[in-house]
């Protein structure tokens, strides 16, 4: 196991490190036999607690564009881990920086360290440190990490950013009928169905169904949030995902940002890591992975076998139906016959985020009139559910004098 300790030397100084041992006493032995006088032991790697937080994609942009710079000034490696070790905002980034630190000093690769924490470093942030460490071009490999995840951040918060506004409204209707129908409804009701007055059938269904609502509250609200679990469930199952997510992505503006989207995701993967010298059959295998559309990743994985068999990368592509767009592969197909493939596909991966970012404005444009149009229907049915019974009861009231 690892622990890090907080000892005292001779002179009074504070001394922080990383150290291995079975277990606290073996680490108290240890610092007094240097004699240290300890002031702290703790466990460096612990268990998960159930919502920890993992490293987000900006800590690791940050992190891969400090290291390149670092590592192109002359700075071992041992000693820019440290460095940002001590700068790290995460408590999952300081653990696993810890760990790197210690292991590399014990002669350990880079590569084989972050293996082991494949949940927060996936194939191609490991794939471009292994070519990085074999080819001796590290601190190239994190600059082209560096700009790869900062691209695939400016992507996704384009994504979220486009679609917060139509979440934020669609959120406030179900709240505001969650009140209407779950506390408003019940109250009329109990005022209403006590009054001795016919009623349209109508009136006496929404009334009664108001009051039986009311009556069950606990119950009508326990059946709503368990229906809600479990539609979030479907989406973080993966198996009822992909089969979820292979209808969704086949709606007419759905359907188009995603080909994007995947297609962006691709070219941009396959350009870094052909750029940090991986072999071209691994850098399809492990670009195919970050593919989102299950149809698509498929056929991906298919790729490689075709180079392997001699093909070119344009001629798999025209093989396979509802791949790529048919710009990518006459650009592809370019890039090969001159060499520059890896430059083609950084230029690819450019043009089609931003034709994301003009499909999302584009989509968010077109969701905007209709969500006020669904506004004004919410809006109108609830004057009307409610205005109905009241108009109903004036009627009778008025018909018996």
């Amino acid at each position: 196991m690892l622990f890090t300790y907080k000892a005292k030397d001779k002179s009074g100084r504070i001394v922080e490190d990383v150290i291995q041992a079975t277990d606290k006493k073996e680490v108290l032995a240890f610092l007094l036999a240097e004699r240290l006088s300890p002031l702290s032991v703790k466990t460096l790697i612990q268990k998960k607690e159930l919502f920890a937080k993992g490293i987000s994609i900006s800590e690791k942009a940050a992190f891969c564009r400090f290291m390149a710079t670092m590592l192109r000034a002359g700075l071992p490696l041992p000693e820019a881990i440290d460095i940002l070790r001590q700068e790290a905002q995460s408590k999952t980034m300081k653990q696993v920086l810890f760990d790197v630190s210690f292991s590399i000093r014990k002669g350990s690769t880079l590569f084989s360290v972050m293996s082991k924490y494949k949940t927060e470093f996936d194939a191609v942030f490991l794939t471009m440190i292994k070519a990085g460490e074999e080819s001796g071009t590290l601190e190239q490999s994190f600059d082209y990490l560096a700009k790869q995840l900062l691209a695939s951040y400016e992507l996704s918060q384009k994504v979220k950013s486009s679609m917060m506004y139509p979440s934020v409204i669609i959120l406030a209707m179900i709240a505001s009928a969650i009140i209407m129908v779950a506390f408003v409804l019940p109250q009329m009701s109990k005022v209403f169905l006590t009054l001795n007055v016919e009623l349209p059938a109508v009136t006496k269904f929404v009334l009664n169904t108001g009051k039986t609502i009311g009556e069950n509250l606990t119950v009508t609200l326990s059946l709503f949030f368990f229906a809600m679990f479990v539609v979030i469930m479907l989406f973080v199952i993966r198996k009822t995902r992909a089969f979820l997510v292979s209808y969704i992505v086949k709606l007419p503006v759905i359907s188009k940002v995603m080909d994007q989207l995947d297609t962006a995701r691709f070219a941009r993967t396959l350009s870094t890591l052909l750029r940090s010298g991986v072999p071209i059959m691994v850098a399809l295998d492990v670009s195919s992975d970050v593919l989102k559309q299950p149809h698509l990743k498929k056929q991906a994985k298919e790729f490689s076998v075709g180079v392997a068999k001699g093909k070119s990368l344009a001629e798999i592509l025209v093989a396979q139906k509802r791949s790529f767009p048919e710009t990518m592969i006459q650009t592809i197909r370019a890039g090969e016959k001159t060499g520059s493939l890896e430059v083609v596909l950084d230029e690819l991966a450019s043009f089609y985020e931003l034709e994301v970012d003009y499909s999302l404005k584009r989509a968010t444009a077109l969701i905007e009139p209709i969500l006020m149009l669904l506004i004004g229907l919410a809006v109108g049915a609830m004057v009307i559910l409610m205005i109905t019974p009241i108009y109903s009861i004036v009627g009778g009231l008025e018909g018996g004098f």
